[in-house]
């Protein structure tokens, strides 16, 4: 399934009812399309390898709780998480993914970018507003970053992040359900050379810098836990649309 066949018509604002958090778990869709084992690069400042809250003794006592999204990559891909990001980390990557990553030095975002105009591929949850729930405190350093601090490379590509204020977006056709979500727009005039152009309503946007290939989604609450495992309204959804982005960048350029 093709993003733009999947994902293609306008997004539309939901109440939080409609997308309300169902107790127990729910065995969502798979967020990792089936196809050819890739090296894929994760970072992220959310808890996504041993869950939010676990600690090093129940890291040694194997008792952690990864993310679906960590979990399924791990089993089907040669997958690194990486705490810092230079040309020597992203070498030989298939497929880079940062989920809300945190505050990164001007020297990454040149890696990054020469990564992806060096024909790499890129899929990106860049969120003005996080709502995930973390045990961190705001001020905790450990904790997740609250708010894209990515803007640097979105305006050398031409584009801006901002906060619509929006409570709750579901994209239709597919269902998936963004929670708090920004939305890219594209600056005027010649500010950036990224090929950019946004779709579903400014929620997504496709980049192609040189070479290569950027999916940029302006919310990272869409794979939290709490939507994609506890959620009945949103967890296969959700997972899908994941899976659909990740199909999209893995598949072969022909254009």
């Amino acid at each position: 399934m093709l993003l733009t066949a999947g994902c293609s018509a306008a997004p539309e604002s939901v109440p939080k009812s409609d997308a309300a958090v169902a107790p127990g778990a729910h065995n969502a869709a798979p967020m990792i399309p089936a196809g050819p084992r890739l090296r894929v690069v994760l970072m992220s400042s959310l808890p996504l390898v041993h869950g939010d809250g676990v600690d090093m003794h129940a890291m040694i006592a194997g008792k952690t709780d990864p993310h679906p999204l960590h979990e399924q990559l791990n089993a089907v891909h040669d997958l690194i998480v990486a705490d810092s990001l230079d040309a020597a980390a992203l070498a030989g990557a298939d497929l880079v993914i940062l989920v809300q990553p945190p505050a990164l030095p001007p020297e990454t975002l040149v890696a990054i970018d020469d990564y992806v105009r060096g024909g790499g591929k890129l899929l990106l949850f860049a969120d003005p507003v996080l709502e995930w729930h973390s045990g961190k405190g705001l001020g905790d350093p450990l904790g997740p970053l609250r708010s894209s601090l990515m803007s640097p490379l979105l305006k050398h590509w031409g584009l801006e992040l901002v906060d619509p204020d929006l409570e709750m977006v579901r994209l239709r056709p597919s269902g998936a359900v963004l929670v708090h979500p920004g939305r890219f727009a594209v600056l005027p005039g010649k500010t950036g050379d990224g090929g950019c152009a946004v779709e579903m309503d400014g929620h997504v946007a496709r980049c192609r810098p040189g070479k290569g290939r950027a999916v940029l989604v302006a919310d990272a609450d869409l794979i939290d836990p709490a939507m994609i495992n506890d959620s009945a309204e949103s967890a296969d959804a959700n997972s899908r649309f994941v899976a659909t982005l990740i199909s999209d960048l893995a598949a072969k350029d022909t254009s």
